[in-house]
């Protein structure tokens, strides 16, 4: 998998530390807490519990118990949507992060917290390294760096790790959503000139299980900024022709196996938000750093159709 079963500590060396992870009904927050809990007393943060859009109140969440790490997956991700509804991206992304940043400082607790390659413009022609120049496009990569920015601002105990395209068994992600959209379609028109990763939310998990044992085994005291994605790369048309490729020789979605998939360019898509046209992301300090690499996007797509 992800990495050498050695590499792990036993359960009992863990047990007792508890994490905090916003955004738990999520695609990534709900595969968190079944991996983490494994080894960790792990405790979901829905939209009961906490408000993104009353940010000042979590402080209340870190005095009931005694807290270790706190992971949001939390997000708000409809890129479209975010051209319209500004405001609301930036302060679930962007202005909730300085509240909960600050109540992990004042509590020396480690916030580890999910951003994206649409921090970046897309220009470079290679894959972006965590040096890079942030340059976002859209008003939802705007709301990401500065969710980032609170955080550097206001706490020096965090990782933030960027990664991209994630998708799980939860119907809501793109997968998903074009093989029920050719219930209802003759063709599917896909963007062929916007390249990415896909990740599967359960190998991101796996890999934070493994970063957060060595911290516990105190062989990573880092912080700062990582890029976590799979090794390789490709346009939303390569996903979607690999996806289609997938659900015929498995004979699954026979609706979908056989609709005609149409290459793009953005252009023609009329979008309201700007998108970069290659924004993958380099992965190789979190190899040097962790010893770990994530399966390319292909598996990933495999794994939430198996």
């Amino acid at each position: 998998m992800v990495f050498k079963e050695d590499q792990m500590t036993s359960s009992k060396e863990t047990k007792q530390n508890k994490i905090l992870v916003l955004g738990s009904e999520g695609q990534l927050g709900s595969s968190l807490l079944k991996t983490l809990g494994k080894n960790f007393i792990v405790e979901g943060i829905n939209k009961k519990k906490f408000n993104f859009l009353e940010p000042k109140n979590f402080s209340n969440l870190l005095k009931k118990d005694e807290i270790n790490y706190v992971i949001n997956a939390a997000a708000y991700t409809n890129v479209e949507q975010a051209e319209i509804e500004v405001d609301f991206a930036k302060q679930i992304n962007g202005e909730a992060l300085k509240f909960i940043a600050q109540a992990c400082n004042e509590k020396k607790i480690k916030l580890f917290h999910f951003s994206t390659d649409y921090v970046f413009d897309g220009t470079k022609g290679n894959p972006y390294s965590e040096g890079d120049e942030p340059n976002p496009i859209s008003s939802y990569g705007k709301s990401k760096l500065l969710g980032e920015k609170f955080i550097l601002d206001n706490t020096d105990n965090f990782l933030i790790f960027r990664t991209s395209g994630i998708i799980s068994k939860n119907p809501n992600n793109f997968i998903f959503k074009i093989i029920s959209a050719s219930k209802s379609q003759n063709e599917l028109k896909i963007v062929d000139d916007q390249t990415t990763s896909l990740n599967f939310s359960g190998f991101l998990a796996e890999a934070i299980l493994k970063i957060l044992k060595d911290h516990e085994n105190e062989e990573d005291k880092s912080k700062g900024i990582f890029n976590l994605v799979g090794p390789n790369y490709g346009s939303w048309y390569d996903f979607a022709k690999f996806t289609q490729h997938l659900c015929s020789l498995k004979g699954i979605n026979s609706g979908f196996a056989k609709i005609n998939i149409v290459p793009v360019n953005t252009e023609e898509m009329n979008f309201k938000a700007k998108r970069p046209k290659f924004s993958h992301l380099s992965s190789d300090k979190i190899k040097n750093s962790y010893s770990l690499s994530l399966p390319n996007w292909e598996k990933s797509i495999e794994e939430i159709l198996s």
